[in-house]
């Protein structure tokens, strides 16, 4: 378990982070607002699905913003695995993709 002062400052330093990146503004904008999004839908196992539930109540976040986050996180490793095993090179993509930024219009 973290210390008291450790604890404090890990929290606010992540708020701060989050904040820099611009986390949660898609939240903020109702849904016939949002521009170019585009739906993405899986079918998960109900024991999936009910940890996923359980965990942004938690959390106190929107499973959009959830999701969105592990997607993010979870393409930026393929990436890393894809390049680290020489897979664009042997494919003849001499590129690296990049992170894609959202951009929010009011």
């Amino acid at each position: 378990m973290r210390q008291h002062l450790n604890a404090l400052v890990t929290e606010r330093a992540l708020v701060l982070v989050s904040s820099a990146r611009g986390a949660g503004l898609l939240d903020a904008i109702p849904e016939h607002r949002l521009v170019d999004m585009k739906n993405v839908c899986a079918r998960l196992a109900p024991p999936l699905a009910a940890r996923l539930q359980q965990t942004v109540e938690l959390l106190g976040v929107t499973r959009r913003r959830f999701l969105e986050a592990a997607i993010i996180d979870a393409l930026d490793m393929a990436d890393r695995i894809l390049e680290s095993e020489g897979v664009p090179e042997a494919l003849g993509e001499g590129r690296q993709r990049q992170s894609i930024e959202v951009e929010v219009t009011r």
